[in-house]
């Protein structure tokens, strides 16, 4: 993850490592006499959207296939990460552990991404000097990428600030963390995450609303968050934040929103080429270039709305597929949230589901689920959400009790 996980050292241990993992539980599973496979919904459109580009490979239906054969590797990384925590956590212990780890993990980098912010000296971590240029926050070099990894890191610590389980210290600094992490998505100046912040703290506030009569509480926990957040910006004054705000009030005359909507035109002349099996996952930035309709010396490597570029890649098969995922996610991540005042497994999982959402409205408007990284933490969270484990103690009683 030291820059997204882009580059062939990064994408070569991720692939392996997720391979030995596999393997590893493959083992357990093997010496303990027992293949015992955890149920999840989104088993379903991760294998057909992995038939989808074995056809594609299979058939030559690709307009590169060293591209394809190269991102479906990847891709199926994400697969063996997200069959993983399916797998492993199941219960409370794993599930709390790894949300305290992504809580100190993001505050860390939130720590980092302030220093290297307000002592930059060209470098990303001061030694690494930038070849190709960007718009670099943190580690990445693009900042809405770090925007969007952090969408899916701050509700960890704001989880643990609503909940009584820690005590006043630990709610006040878990609170404390949650500011300084949302900090940096303003201080990054990513408009696209600026968005989706706003988005996933509405959808956290429909979930404290369900129940109104212990709903004051947390609703003036967020309100805390929300001014403190404003005052921690304020001490800092980050150049350039109010001027990229205002352009949120009138983003038809913005030249990112222009070019974006110029892409998203142009990809869907793409579309109509090729409807069923698109051209290829991961043949974006090859095809493109021929049906590309303004003039610009920059290369578009990516469709700037990840569900844009699924269609374009895997066609409306792949695009069936990306949309149930998403529909089985809010669905599952809803039931299994249901009981988080009460239950640990259904708070963490509605952390996860909240970061989870958010990167899905950023992708409307940006590429992150093309940056590894972001994409094997984002399928993390979503098995996360929707492992069978995770399903609250009396939701699993009535459903015995209906079987």
């Amino acid at each position: 993850m030291a820059f997204g996980a882009v580059q062939p050292w990064a994408l070569c241990v991720l692939e392996l490592g997720t391979s030995f993992l596999v393997a590893v539980w493959a083992m357990r599973e093997v010496v303990n006499g027992k293949a015992h496979v955890a149920r999840n919904p989104l088993y379903i459109p991760i294998v057909l959207f992995a038939i989808a580009v074995l056809v594609q490979l299979s058939f030559h239906l690709t307009a590169y296939w060293n591209a394809t054969w190269s991102k479906g590797l990847l891709w199926a990384s994400y697969a063996g990460l997200f069959f993983l925590v399916s797998q492993t956590f199941q219960n409370k212990v794993w599930m709390t552990a790894f949300c305290f780890f992504c809580a100190g993990y993001g505050f860390l980098l939130s720590l980092f991404a302030i220093i290297q912010q307000f002592t930059w000296n060209g470098k990303i971590y001061w030694v690494l000097p930038i070849r190709h240029g960007g718009w670099v926050y943190g580690p990445y070099v693009n900042h809405a990428h770090y925007a969007g990894l952090m969408e899916m890191l701050v509700p960890m610590p704001l989880m643990f600030a609503l909940t009584n389980r820690l005590g006043r210290p630990g709610r006040a600094f878990f609170l404390f963390a949650a500011i300084v992490m949302s900090s940096t998505i303003f201080l990054s100046l990513s408009l696209g995450g600026m968005i989706a912040f706003a988005a996933e703290l509405i959808v956290l506030s429909l979930f404290l609303l369900r129940n109104r009569r212990s709903s004051y509480r947390e609703i003036l926990v967020l309100g805390f968050l929300c001014v403190g957040l404003i005052v921690w910006l304020t001490w800092l004054r980050p150049a350039g934040l109010v001027e990229r705000l205002a352009r949120l009030l009138n983003p038809v005359t913005d030249a990112g929103a222009t070019g974006r909507f110029a892409i998203v035109k142009d990809s869907l002349k793409m579309v109509r080429e090729r409807p069923i099996l698109g051209w290829g996952l991961g043949t974006f930035p090859i095809v493109y270039p021929s049906f590309r309709s303004f003039f610009t010396n920059l290369w578009v490597n990516e469709a700037h709305n990840d569900f844009v570029q699924v269609l374009v890649e895997t066609g409306i098969a792949g695009f069936a597929c990306a949309i149930a995922f998403v529909v089985l996610l809010c669905r599952t991540g809803i039931r299994n949230s249901r009981y988080w005042r009460t239950e640990p497994q259904s708070t963490m999982a509605l952390a996860a589901f909240i970061g989870c959402a958010a990167l899905v409205a950023h992708s409307l408007i940006d590429f992150n689920l093309q940056i590894p990284a972001n994409a094997a933490f984002f399928f993390a969270l979503s098995a996360l959400v929707t492992a069978d484990g995770n399903r609250s103690k009396s939701h699993r009683e009535l459903g015995r009790m209906r079987g």
